[in-house]
């Protein structure tokens, strides 16, 4: 049988939406020409309280492919408009059609956007600008970097509207809060402010107002395009989510992986800008530099890598 070739991602021209989409999305700056490397992504209802449709989710699921693989973007900030960051999946939404699947057959799709997320290998913070709950957190759970505003609540409802949990956060939760807040959490299924011992683990920065978590975000954003290689960064998310189960294995594990960024361009370019006194210019990609043991895990095969192709007239 011949071998299944990954299908190919179209790189667009522009990502800019228009401003009234439900998924907006804009240059950072705004008024910059081209495609940024800091792209903002906002979630773009309002006044739904920005309740996820099945359109935003693929939305979000083409620019995170595309982005993965365009070497002009480095980072995504994800928010949302108005008051709320995400008030859950718009419960319009009719999901019974799946009981008339074959049970292996069955993928949510919060599931296909939090391992997006989980894979893409630029980084994305999550600015929480108010309230989520549901989708709205357990789809961002993979995201590198959470912040929120002291203001703001956030919960994992599933039992009290009868459902199980989504968007593979059965994976994720249990191992940024613990297995005894993330069963309290799902068993009560209530809201929690961002600084709630319960939810410990799931936010890098709480912030005293919503309107203080954006500029924030972007300042982080920033940061990182200018500052960090985007392949170690990666690298690094990875090692920790596809770690080993002990210390010996660990080690065995992390020992080739940093012995070939020793000679890599990136930690070259560290040492000269370091000497030098400049800024770096980090060029790796994961693609092409990549250290020989990557991938250091055996892929569940859920869905095929993209390949990038360029077409200077496509758009989103």
């Amino acid at each position: 049988m011949p071998a299944i070739e990954a299908k190919t991602i179209q790189i667009p021209k522009s990502y800019v939406t228009p401003y009234d989409s439900d998924l907006r999305i804009t240059n950072h700056p705004v008024s910059a020409p081209g495609v940024t490397p800091i792209l903002i992504v906002t979630l773009n209802r309002p006044k739904k309280y920005n309740a996820m449709t099945v359109p935003m989710i693929e939305g979000l699921l083409a620019v995170l492919q595309q982005v993965d693989v365009d070497s002009r973007v480095k980072c995504i900030v994800l928010t949302g408009a108005g008051k709320a960051f995400c008030s859950g999946i718009d419960l319009n939404l009719d999901a019974t059609a799946g009981r008339q699947m074959p049970v292996a057959d069955l993928r949510d799709i919060g599931g296909s956007l939090a391992l997006a997320m989980y894979n893409c290998r630029k980084t994305i913070i999550v600015a929480y600008n108010g309230l989520s709950v549901g989708i709205g957190m357990t789809s961002t759970l993979a995201a590198g970097i959470r912040i929120a505003s002291a203001k703001s609540v956030f919960g994992f409802p599933f039992s009290r509207i009868g459902l199980t949990m989504e968007s593979a956060s059965s994976f994720f939760l249990p191992r940024m809060v613990g297995h005894s807040n993330a069963t309290y959490l799902l068993t009560t299924g209530k809201t929690y402010k961002a600084d709630s011992k319960v939810l410990d683990g799931i936010f890098a920065e709480v912030l005293p107002e919503p309107e203080d978590v954006l500029p924030r975000a972007l300042e982080l954003a920033s940061e990182i395009t200018k500052e960090v290689s985007l392949m170690a960064a990666y690298l690094n998310r990875q090692l920790i989510w596809r770690g080993a189960g002990t210390a010996e294995e660990a080690h065995l594990v992390d020992s080739p992986v940093l012995f070939d960024m020793f000679g890599g361009r990136d930690h070259l370019e560290a040492k000269r800008a370091f000497f030098k006194k400049e800024k770096p210019n980090f060029v790796d990609e994961v693609e092409n530099d990549a250290p020989r043991a990557y991938p250091w895990w055996t892929e569940l095969k859920v869905d095929l890598k993209p390949k990038a192709a360029r077409q200077a007239d496509s758009k989103l």
